[in-house]
């Protein structure tokens, strides 16, 4: 056996030695901790499942609530209002912004709105104070109601274009036409604003041009 053969094997044998050496001091901290991590993605995994599965049976509960509106009102505001207490999110938000606009009259529904919308994540929250709005024009809170919209009705807010339509009614049913145009116009030339509200105000502009003619 050659000298470099020799010191080849006995470097072999330390490496052995000190891997065994280091494995009987910390092998079972590296068994517990691959233990570890299997448990923790198992219950990652779980969760997810778990998860999924609570938002699809939320789901179904949903769905179920609001096709039961059109044959029981008071049920169906029932199921929902329960859902709004304890359902997974998204339709936890969704079950109590239904819910608000199943009571019997428009001043209810503007108060359950209204009370809802604080509780409500982002957008879900304008929003409920945008139907707020609108369920407001028949009301005596209307001015009010409207006037309430002001800190969410800047271009960099998603329901700009519809408080400028909200705007614009409202307007129009206290006989300020020419205030109700000037709201129109500027929805119609706002390239943030949804094409619907844009095609509607443009709509309602087309309609008092002819009015105006006759």
């Amino acid at each position: 056996m050659s000298d470099h053969a020799a010191f080849h094997e006995i470097d072999e044998a330390v490496r052995q030695d000190d891997l065994k050496a280091w494995w009987k001091r910390y092998g079972t901290l590296v068994v517990a901790g691959v233990v570890v991590l299997i448990v923790v993605v198992a219950a990652v995994i779980g969760w997810r499942q778990y998860q999924s599965a609570q938002r699809a049976a939320a789901g179904v509960s949903y769905s179920s609530a609001l096709a039961l509106a059109g044959k029981d009102k008071a049920a169906a505001r029932a199921a929902l209002d329960k859902l709004a207490e304890s359902a997974v999110e998204p339709y936890r938000s969704l079950a109590a912004l239904a819910a608000a606009q199943m009571r019997d009259k428009p001043e209810e529904q503007v108060a359950a709105l209204q009370e809802a919308a604080p509780k409500l994540p982002g957008e879900l929250s304008e929003l409920a104070q945008v139907i707020a709005g609108f369920r407001s024009i028949d009301t005596p809170k209307a001015d009010e109601t409207v006037a309430s919209l002001g800190p969410i009705s800047g271009v960099d807010h998603a329901f700009h274009g519809s408080i400028l339509e909200l705007q614009a009614l409202q307007a129009l049913r206290k006989g300020d036409a020419k205030r109700a145009r000037e709201l129109w116009t500027e929805i119609v030339k706002d390239p943030t604003v949804p094409p619907g509200v844009a095609q509607r105000a443009q709509a309602m502009l087309n309609f008092s041009e002819e009015q105006g003619t006759k």
